[in-house]
């Protein structure tokens, strides 16, 4: 099936629509280039999601990007594609790490009670990753 085949089923299966942006930096510019590609072919090789554009950005010289860096090179790509449910989707946000994201269609969407759960096991997984990382959590005090 080519990919406008593909891109009708998807539609009419009521797959969510979905339209990302997603920056990255590096100190060189063909490591930008190469790192965003690939990040790229990694989204695109995810189960229950069909990525049907892709348009990459000119990779851009940008002086202090952020501390102790003097210039880097950033890159922007803008991707379209279909996921299967908002779980899917979901996981494709934490996993991949656009900077936009826009849901194009459809409408409206049903979820049973058990892909509403899967989400917020997926959610509370996640916070607890950057707690065992150190890197974020839950703060609990006690009442004074």
């Amino acid at each position: 099936m080519d990919l406008n085949e593909q891109v009708k089923e998807k539609r009419k299966e009521k797959w969510l629509d979905v339209w990302f942006s997603i920056e990255a930096l590096a100190v060189e510019k063909d490591v930008v280039e190469k790192a965003l590609k690939k990040h790229v072919e990694k989204m695109g090789n995810v189960r229950d999601i069909l990525v049907y554009e892709e348009e990459f950005s000119e990779a851009i010289k940008v002086e202090n990007p952020m501390k102790n860096v003097a210039e880097g090179y950033s890159q922007v790509v803008k991707i379209k594609f279909f996921a299967k449910n908002l779980a899917v989707l979901i996981s494709v946000v934490l996993t991949y790490g656009p900077s936009a994201i826009e849901i194009l269609g459809p409408e409206r969407v049903e979820m049973r009670i058990d892909e509403v759960q899967n989400i917020v096991n997926l959610l509370a997984g996640v916070v607890h990753q950057f707690a065992a990382a150190g890197v974020g959590g839950i703060i609990i005090t006690p009442d004074k």
